[in-house]
């Protein structure tokens, strides 16, 4: 647990007033993530109509990092991740927040989709595959650099959307004489 607690940045007294060992440890990071996540997609569910996909984004951006707070169990996140590399049982345990985060990204790109913010032909589960990966991507940043919040994200999704719909709606010259046309 000492490992644990210098790793992480928390102090052992801090790791073990929520695990008594390093089981604890595992099963309590896979069940507040998968809590994290059910918890938000469940909150997105009962919207009458869905926010754009930027604003969905953010709002998923500021619970991770309120999960990974000064004290918060997402700090020790990325240890159970590297731990489910090596062992079968923490990799199956890891499995549960991932696919249920997949889902919940797959069902919120349906529901983008069918209300007009996402293009009608984009693929709802390569959509949630992809947006997965925002969970690693704002927690690290976070935690490593700490000059990260919610709307860098948004800006970012947002930045993306708006360029794939100005390159649709007038080709770019790539040379004299020739233009990128959309496909």
């Amino acid at each position: 647990m000492a490992d644990v607690a210098r790793e992480s940045g928390l102090t052992e007294e801090d790791v073990t007033r929520y695990f008594a060992g390093r089981d604890d440890l595992v099963k309590g990071i896979a069940e507040s993530i998968l809590s994290l996540i059910a918890g938000f997609f469940e909150e997105i569910r009962r919207e009458e109509s869905i926010p754009p996909l930027d604003e969905v984004v953010a709002r998923f951006a500021r619970a991770v990092i309120a999960f990974c707070g000064p004290d918060g169990p997402g700090r020790l996140t990325p240890i159970y991740w590297a731990s489910a590399m090596y062992s079968k049982d923490m990799a199956e345990r890891a499995k549960a927040p991932i696919e249920a985060s997949r889902a919940g990204w797959a069902e919120i790109a349906e529901r983008e989709r069918t209300a007009g913010h996402l293009a009608p032909d984009i693929d709802p589960d390569a959509v949630g595959t992809t947006l997965v990966s925002l969970v690693p991507g704002i927690l690290l940043q976070h935690i490593l650099f700490g000059d990260v919040d919610a709307e860098i994200f948004s800006r970012g999704i947002r930045d993306l959307l708006e360029s794939r719909r100005t390159i649709v709606a007038s080709p770019m010259p790539l040379v004299a004489g020739h233009s990128i046309q959309p496909t």
